[in-house]
């Protein structure tokens, strides 16, 4: 049989259609607390069994203080209470959710609705309260909007604080609130070098140091009890400023996060150090939905890590201006593949003690149908945010490795012609990276001894381990392996022999400065010195004159590319010049 709940009770208490015994019944049943009192609350006429289950205190109790049960509230809840019930005056329904004092100081909540009684002539007889245990309820909310990690508020529970503080800045023109959107610079590295259980403890002490100085009170920054910090997810962190007086108050409180987070966490025997790079929006009434903030202070933040990282800048229009046409950007990208509209281009490469064509670069260019080509800069590095990049790169591969086997047919020549092929740090993350590789091989019968691999050093020595063991994976097919854009500061010579590396590929600024800096030459001289007794060969990028060339010959290099030599090509102008008379001649 069904339980009747407290609005039967209450609807059949209106009718007065219940004799005293059975309203005592239906009641008993209920597994809600339940007492009936006087308009004035002075006198209980009935407390229901359960009220001792759900608000912990004897139903003789309440009979003898009417008022007790407000009593059994925790002290900071009480006032409250006491002022919920007593606005609007007896005729009102009133409803909400109170803390329990609890024996053991396990914490309760209830949620209590008080609702008036009346007569066949609308006057109030009885006050009905209603007592429920919402403890359970709550616990799962909170879980649902707290980050389970770090137990700062979600993205539900930080979309429902925006949306309330963009209501209240469009009521009144004197509140301002900020968002803070914070990355920390290096967690990748620190997750993938030290493990994901310190970088799990990582996330929680950044978790504990932001929430220590929201609470802060002192002269640096504002202080409000609204002020909220937030996880997104991965090491993204946002803070809801709540009431500010201006942006200093949102620069004043990133000066001091980024203080505080820029010391040394001590984990695991580990002083672990990651910055945090910060965008900042200021918001006065003019955001209509919390995503748009969020995406704003985004931008924001990843202008503060492209500018050098460690530091905070605030939005400003032009930045939503070129959000909005990166986003176009990437929309067009996605689109891009599926359309054709991708083409590689080929770089010679030079032999420098022959002169003769050793191979070529595949580079990855984009003829968009308005843009026209559109510069590398401005969409590679995107293709990989958006992870694009791995069916792209995938497509690289094929198209490269099919010219090459058509050219390997038709314009033979000893040694074979190489193709070079940059795989991106996305790529080397990819489970079935091998698998991929070996079937494109497998389909386009190219030889792989005459495919060239390269991996740049950065992405190497963001996790040296791991990717040393996929580079000798790589190297069980056949394919050679050169390590891209050498010198830019992330490894040193002495690790060089830790990894299966056949080309060392110099970057492209040492070359540039040799003209006018012996010191840039010495540095060649010694990364030159070293590969060789690695058994490694070393290729010079980006030689655009012939000053450089002649240096880079006096040093024994032995291999390079550039504009001095060929501009990347179309493959029907790389097979022209494959074609064409050989030697370093045909570059004037």
């Amino acid at each position: 049989m069904e339980q009747p709940t407290h609005r039967q009770i209450e609807q059949q208490l209106r009718g007065q259609t219940l004799t005293a015994e059975r309203f005592c019944q239906v009641a008993s049943h209920i597994d809600e607390a339940f007492w009936l009192s006087s308009p004035d609350e002075r006198e209980i006429y009935y407390v229901s069994p359960t009220y001792e289950t759900v608000v912990g205190r004897s139903c003789d109790s309440l009979y003898a203080d009417p008022a007790s049960w407000i009593e059994s509230l925790h002290p900071d809840d009480r006032k409250r209470c006491r002022e919920d019930m007593g606005t609007g005056g007896p005729d009102l329904k009133r409803e909400d959710e109170y803390r329990l004092t609890t024996r053991d100081d396990v914490p309760r909540w209830v949620r209590i609705r008080c609702v008036p009684i009346y007569d066949e002539d609308d006057r109030i007889v009885a006050r009905a309260f209603f007592a429920m245990d919402v403890t359970e309820r709550r616990e799962l909310r909170s879980a649902a909007l707290h980050d389970k990690l770090t137990r700062l508020p979600n993205r539900s529970l930080l979309t429902e604080r925006l949306t309330e503080a963009i209501e209240r800045s469009k009521s009144d023109p004197l509140y301002k609130f900020a968002v803070l959107f914070l990355d920390f610079d290096r967690f990748k590295i620190i997750n993938d070098s030290l493990g994901h259980e310190v970088g799990d403890l990582l996330l929680i002490s950044i978790a504990e140091r932001l929430t220590a100085n929201l609470r802060k009170r002192d002269n640096t920054s504002h202080f409000s009890e609204g002020h909220v910090a937030a996880r997104l997810g991965g090491d993204e962190f946002v803070i809801l400023l709540d009431d500010i007086r201006d942006t200093s108050d949102a620069t004043a409180m990133a000066d001091r996060l980024q203080t505080a987070l820029s010391a040394a966490h001590s984990i695991r025997g580990h002083d672990v150090i990651s910055t945090a790079s910060i965008g900042i929006v200021t918001c006065a009434g003019e955001y209509d939905r919390a995503q748009d903030i969020l995406r704003d202070a985004d931008t924001a933040m990843y202008h503060a890590k492209s500018t050098g990282k460690a530091r905070h800048v605030v939005f400003d229009e032009r930045m939503h201006q070129e959000a909005v046409q990166r986003l176009e950007l990437e929309e067009d990208l996605r689109r891009a593949l599926d359309r054709q509209e991708f083409r590689l281009a080929y770089q010679p490469i030079i032999d420098l003690e022959s002169g003769r064509l050793t191979g070529f670069e595949a580079l990855l260019r984009w003829n968009h149908p308005r843009r026209g080509d559109v510069p590398p800069g401005l969409f590679i590095g995107l293709t990989e945010e958006i992870g694009l990049i791995v069916p792209l790169g995938a497509w690289v591969v094929r198209e490269a490795a099919t010219q090459l086997k058509k050219w390997h047919d038709q314009i033979p020549q000893d040694p074979p012609l190489e193709m070079n092929i940059n795989l991106s740090r996305r790529q080397l993350g990819q489970d079935d990276l091998i698998d991929t590789l070996r079937r494109i091989i497998d389909e386009t019968g190219v030889n792989p001894r005459s495919l060239k691999l390269e991996v740049t050093e950065s992405a190497i020595m963001e996790s040296p381990e791991r990717v040393t063991g996929l580079l000798n994976e790589l190297k069980d097919l056949g394919v050679k392996l050169c390590m891209d854009d050498f010198g830019t500061g992330y490894s040193s010579l002495s690790c060089l022999h830790h990894f299966p590396i056949d080309v060392l590929k110099i970057d492209r600024t040492f070359i540039l400065n040799t003209d006018n800096n012996r010191e840039y030459a010495a540095v060649i001289h010694a990364i030159i010195t070293l590969a060789h007794t690695l058994k490694m060969t070393v290729v010079g990028e980006g030689v655009e004159s012939s000053g450089q060339l002649a240096q880079l010959q006096a040093l024994e290099c032995d291999a390079a590319q550039g504009n001095f030599f060929s501009v990347p090509l179309s493959a029907t102008a790389a097979e022209a010049y494959l074609r064409g008379p050989k030697g370093l001649a045909k570059s004037a």
